[in-house]
């Protein structure tokens, strides 16, 4: 195993990565609305959480699960029903809160394990990683430390884009003083939150 080929991968692996985790989906559209209500440390949780998740299911994808996928098609369908059907969920909630989360102490941002099992069910992030596990990991003797190094830069590069959605929302929060404001930008939210629901079913092309 040549160790010079394995880490040339890292640029390639820096650029998906920023590539994937820095645009819109379910978890920045989460993530910036949660920095918005609650600042930067209760989303920590929640942020974490996301990083768990989907690094239990890059392990697994390395293991082999991602060819579960391709022999039972039929179960990845069942996965954009479930995430579709609680990104809607979300959406509605957003869409419906009423003040500034941050002000009811009765609210709650997502906690950790709401955010981990967020990523079991979501198709898109088993998009992109089945195109870490496949298309930028080495075979042969340099499968694993390939597969290794891409778990490590996805994790930093996709904390630190969740980190910049995080902290957009919590610049946001100083422009919502009004609650005419404050619904227009839940509604927003909400929409570009249910907006990502086709993306769920389009990363099935990237599975198949």
């Amino acid at each position: 195993m040549n160790t010079a080929t394995v880490f040339e991968l890292a640029p390639a692996l820096i650029l998906f990565c920023f590539a994937a985790s820095i645009t819109p989906g379910p978890n920045n559209i989460l993530l910036t609305h949660s920095g918005t209500h609650f600042g930067v440390i209760k989303t920590l949780p929640h942020l974490l959480g996301i990083r768990v998740g989907m690094t239990i299911m890059h392990l697994a994808m390395l293991l082999g699960l991602g060819k579960l996928f391709l022999i039972q098609p039929k179960l990845h369908f069942f996965l954009q029903l479930c995430a579709s059907g609680y990104i809607l969920y979300l959406a509605y909630k957003i869409a419906s809160s009423s003040q500034l989360k941050g002000d009811n102490a009765q609210a709650r941002p997502l906690n950790f394990f709401q955010g981990m099992f967020f990523q079991l069910i979501n198709p898109k992030s088993y998009a992109v990683l089945m195109t870490l596990c496949t298309a930028l990991t080495l075979p042969g003797s340099a499968y694993w430390p390939s597969a290794i190094l891409g778990v490590i830069i996805f994790n930093l590069v996709a904390a630190c884009s969740g980190l910049f959605w995080v902290n957009f929302g919590k610049y946001m929060r100083q422009f919502l003083n009004k609650p005419n404001i404050f619904k227009r930008f839940n509604w927003v939210m909400s929409l570009f939150l249910a907006a990502s629901i086709p993306l769920v079913f389009l990363s099935n092309a990237s599975i198949q």
